[in-house]
Parts: structure tokens; sequence; C-alpha cells
């Protein structure tokens, strides 16, 4: 009995030592099979030839050129305003009137002034007229003998056409007059010289209105511009006609195209900044003179340049590096940058085209690093 249990015992013990090798063995098999399958996952994009563009951004504000400010040809008592700001008006719309009592007594008095001068001026041409027939028989009489030579010089006197000439000035002179106060009753009535849009109404019926303050303000809202100051650095960048991006957060518009309309050839004596024009369509009248507006336009461009995100430089002890994938490893190559516009960077030196280079898991790698690729392109 003693001998049976010592013999269970072994075969107990011989198969608790087979399943520990056992499993002892399959822990070894998996551990390897770790070890092989570690790799660090990655994103790729091909390095590529591309046209980079860097662009600055401005602040401004939006004005018009075509703002008119209007006042009176002369003087007057306003008498009454036809329109009042955010009128939308046509050229020759009335927009006020002044006063015509005193311009009208000085038409009066210029047209009877004229009056007066071409009666003086019919009167003086009879005269002359007269003398004239007179002085013919005063020479038959002379050549006759029958009167004397003063007398004859008295006729040639009487005849002379210079009275004639002095009235004829004169009623030119009243003709000029009337003119005049004609215009000035025509210039009582204030109207529009060409289309816009009223921002500004300064007068009232009963006021006085002059030259020392504009009466009304017109404003051509269909076509804006928006007023930038940009530095020495840049300005030479930039070319009438160029496009630009510009966004009027107050307006709640779309991004606009615009295009540069003026570039000032010195800079502000005061900020030392040069002032550009950006011209923009507003055909819905929603932007208004004095919006502030952002502004973004190209300042720097590259054609055919190679080119790769910008995440991909990881900047080691001074150094541009990149990470490319080959044969599933990572390669360390150091390259020399070029324009960086932010989102790509331009590669001058040290990389190829093609090459697929890590945007995403370069940080987590160096030279030799097993990688996979999981995302990005890499066409």
């Amino acid at each position: 009995m003693k001998k049976q249990t010592n013999v269970r015992l072994l075969v107990a013990t011989i198969g608790v030592g087979l399943l520990l090798l056992t499993g002892g063995c399959g822990s070894q098999k998996t551990a390897a099979t770790s070890v092989e399958e570690q790799y660090i996952p990655v994103e790729v994009l091909p390095a590529a030839v591309q046209t980079l563009v860097e662009t600055t951004n401005f602040s401004g504000k939006i004005n018009s050129d075509q703002d008119l400010s209007l006042v009176p040809k002369m003087p007057g008592k306003v008498s009454s305003v036809h329109i009042q700001v955010g009128d939308k008006v046509s050229a020759g719309t009335v927009l006020f009137t002044l006063d015509t009592t005193d311009l009208q007594k000085a038409v009066d008095m210029a047209s009877f002034g004229v009056r007066s001068a071409e009666t003086n001026y019919q009167r003086t041409k009879e005269q002359i007229d007269l003398a004239k027939t007179n002085l013919e028989r005063q020479q038959q009489l002379f050549a006759a003998g029958a009167i004397s030579k003063a007398q004859l010089e008295t006729a040639e006197s009487q005849a002379s056409e210079t009275p004639l000439q002095l009235v004829q000035i004169q009623w030119d002179q009243a003709k000029v007059s009337l003119q005049q106060a004609q215009e000035g009753l025509g210039n009582a009535v204030m109207t529009a010289p060409a289309e816009g849009t009223v921002t500004a109404v300064n007068v009232k019926p009963g006021e006085m209105a002059s030259s020392a303050l504009p009466s009304v303000t017109l404003t051509q809202l269909n076509a804006l511009n928006v007023t930038l100051n940009v530095p020495e650095n840049i300005v030479n960048s930039l070319k009438v006609g160029e496009e630009a991006k510009v966004t009027i957060p107050s307006a709640e518009a779309q991004e606009l195209t615009g295009r540069i309309s003026n570039i000032a050839p010195a800079a502000d004596a005061r900020t030392m900044l040069y002032a550009i024009k950006v011209a923009i369509d507003n055909p819905e009248g929603k932007i208004k003179p004095g919006m502030f507006a952002k502004v973004e336009i190209a300042t720097k461009s590259r054609s055919d340049v190679l080119a790769v995100n910008s995440e991909a430089i990881v900047t080691k002890n001074g150094k541009s590096l990149v990470y490319v994938v080959e044969n599933e490893m990572a390669v360390e190559k150091e390259v020399t940058i070029g324009l960086d516009t932010g989102a790509k960077v331009e590669i001058t030196k040290g990389l190829n085209s093609g090459e697929q280079v890590m945007i995403k898991g370069q940080t987590l790698v160096g030279q030799g690093s097993k990688v996979k690729i999981v995302g990005g392109s890499q066409s």
C-alpha cells in the first residue's frame, strides 16, 4: 500500500513538471513574438513640387473715394430740404433749396438794366444814323463852298460811332450782370451731381447754408475700398491689381475678393508706413464706410519648389530634420528650409521629391526605428 502511494506521488510530480515546462516554453514564444511585432505607427505625405504662397494679414478701415461734400455756390437761408440720411439719389435730384427772395430781386434789377442799356443803344444808334445822313449833306455843301470847314468837322463829329461803341459795352455788361443773377437764382436749388447715398445732412429750413460746412454728403456705396498701412519690408512685394481676401465681420458678409487699387509712393511722415487701397464691390450695400476689415494679401511666393508640411520639420541641436520611411524603417535626414508659409515649408536641400515624409509620429522615432504607416498618403 505504501508502494502504491509513492508511485502516485512520483507520477503527479512528473505531471506538474511537464506542465510547468510546457507553460514556460509558451511564454518565451509569446515574448519573442511581441518583440518581433513592436513598431511605431506614423502618418506620411510624399514630398512634392508645388507653388508656395506666404500671406500677411492686415486690418484696415472701409471708406469711399467717391464721397461728395456739397456746399452751395453762394450763401443763403435754407427754405426747404428734400432728402434725409440713407436716401439713394440719382444725378439731378433736388437736395435742398435756398430762399430766392433777394435772388429774384437781383434778377429783376439786372433785367431792367439790360432793357435800359438796350434802349440807350437803340437811341444812340438812331442819333448816329441821322448824323451820318446829315454828314453826307454837309459834305456836298462844303464841296459847293456853302459851309465852312468848321461846320463840316462838327457834322463829322456828330456822325462818329464812338458813342455807339460805349453804349454797346454798357449793354454787354448789363447782359453779363443778368446772367450772373440768373445763375445765382439757379444755384438756390442744390441738386445731386452724381448718383449716391446720402450719408450726412447738415442743413435745416431757416438756417444759413454756406461753404464753411458741407450741407450734404453723398457717398457711392456700390464701390468701396479698404485703406491699409504696410511697412517698408512688404510694400515692394505688392502690386496694383493683385488680389486680396477681405473679411468684414460687422457686415456679416462672406469672404470677398478685392484688388489693390493704389499704393502710396511715399511713407507717412508720422508712422513711416505706406498707405495702400484695396477696392471691393458692395452690390448689396451691407458694407458701410467706417467699418473695419481684415485683409489677407500674398506677400511672397515660390513656384516649382519641393515642399513638405511644416509639421514634418523636427528641430534637434539647432538642425532641421525630417524622417522618411524606407523599408518600414525611419531614416533621419537633415534638410535646409526656405520659404515657410506656416502650413508648408520649402526644402532647398536634403530631400527628394516623392520620399515618404512623416507628418505624425516623427517626434517619437529615431534613426532606424521600426515604423508602420497607418495614415496619410503615400502617393
